[in-house]
């Protein structure tokens, strides 16, 4: 059976495991709307979810051979790391950076730039009304921002390359 890593398209599990992130950050964002923190649970979720596709990647490439695209998103996917990382992208907790990380090991190199930016530009309108009503200090619940960037991939994902017929 041959796994296609189509970059323009979402695979089926891809959209399921999308739809199960969503779920949880659902959940979580509620948590961290009231307390400016999830519970550590989610972000263990987060991890096991991001290291199963991790783990799965490689042995897709091992066993299938890997291409460019393979290659291309684990390369976005490390700099994203290095920036959120060392805080110049994002200065965020580390559950969030592992939420952003869980949804990027599920997408393609496109969907991966696409989810980026939509983290950026969700941040740059949520976080005036994220600070005022649910900050503390300097800091803001940033899951709502990461919930917002999944929904916006996931409507990318079904409906908008669709009805651009790609």
């Amino acid at each position: 059976m041959e796994i296609p890593i189509s970059p323009l398209t979402l695979a089926q599990f891809q959209l399921y495991g999308l739809i199960f992130l969503l779920g949880s950050f659902s959940v979580a964002t509620l948590s961290d709307l009231k307390r400016m923190s999830a519970q550590k649970e989610f972000m263990e979720i987060w991890i096991l979810f991001f290291l199963s596709f991790l783990s799965y990647d490689i042995y897709i490439g091992y066993t299938h051979g890997t291409d460019w695209t393979l290659y291309a998103k684990w390369g976005l996917i490390g700099l994203f790391t290095i920036g959120i990382f060392t805080g110049l992208l994002f200065n965020i907790a580390l559950a969030d950076r592992f939420a952003c990380l869980a949804v990027l090991a599920l997408l393609t190199p496109p969907f991966v730039l696409i989810f980026i930016f939509a983290l950026k530009i969700f941040q740059i309108l949520l976080r005036p009304f994220l600070k005022v009503g649910f900050g503390k200090k300097r800091s803001y619940p940033f899951l709502p921002v990461v919930t917002s960037a999944v929904l916006s991939t996931l409507l990318i994902g079904f409906y908008i390359l669709d009805w651009l017929g790609l």
